[in-house]
């Protein structure tokens, strides 16, 4: 059995507040196939005017199951994921407390571009996610749903030590409270994961990852959005 801890922190830039975030989350993953993942983040809300406040954000609880693997077939892996986020937040805090569940099909390909570069890993994330309390009042009070179409591509270098990432992602907001955020809204991504100790090194199962978050198409609520994760792996 495979273990690993991470701790996300991120920060958003929104009309009018900042937000902060940290998420410390832990994965098992049971014969190589069947990843359950658990998530207890913390938000805090900067508002330029008034006080901070923070509050536990709504939780997340997933699994994921490896349904195809094969470097020759025509995928290299195909896995479907189930995600819940039970409304543990704060709404009056505006930190979570409409909770959400989905479900992902994630197919991935590897291809060769050139003899001399890392081959470049494409994976596809393809989601519906609907919130599990309504949000609005009265006859617009309704529960968001959404689809979610996400495409990454990854290379790695000097052994997977170094690892850039860039992403598309798109959400298309079929259902919400208010007409206006019904809407496709495109964002991208932009960052670098590394392993930056030897093998032999007592802190040798660290990786961080680093990133940047933008909206191109339409805005769901964050201008910006800066990423720092640490990950520690267990191994088997």
């Amino acid at each position: 059995m495979e273990k690993n801890l991470e701790l996300d922190s991120s920060w958003d830039k929104l009309p009018g507040s900042n937000e902060i975030e940290l998420s410390p989350s832990a994965s098992w993953v049971f014969w190589k196939r069947l990843e359950l993942d658990l998530e207890i983040p913390v938000g805090v809300q900067i508002p330029d005017q008034g006080a901070t406040v923070g509050s536990l954000d709504d939780i997340g609880v997933g699994a994921q199951f490896l349904l195809y693997n094969d470097p020759n077939g025509p995928l290299d892996f195909l896995s479907v994921r189930a995600d819940v986020n039970p409304p543990t937040g704060s709404q009056s805090k505006d930190i979570g407390g409409t909770g959400s569940w989905m479900l992902s099909l994630m197919p991935a390909r590897r291809f060769t571009i050139a003899q001399r570069l890392p081959d470049l890993f494409i994976s596809v994330q393809l989601s519906y996610m609907q919130d599990i309390r309504p949000t609005g009042a009265g006859d617009r009070a309704v529960t968001q749903k959404s689809f979610i179409w996400n495409t990454a591509l990854l290379q790695q270098y000097w052994d997977g030590r170094v690892r850039p990432i860039f992403e598309l992602l798109g959400t298309t907001v079929a259902q919400a409270a208010t007409a206006n955020d019904e809407e496709t809204v495109v964002e991208i991504a932009a960052g670098l994961w590394i392993v930056p100790f030897p093998d032999d090194h007592l802190v040798s199962p660290l990786s961080i990852g680093l990133g940047w978050k933008w909206p191109v198409v339409n805005r769901l609520d964050s201008e910006l959005t800066g990423l720092l994760i640490l990950e520690w792996s267990f191994g088997t």
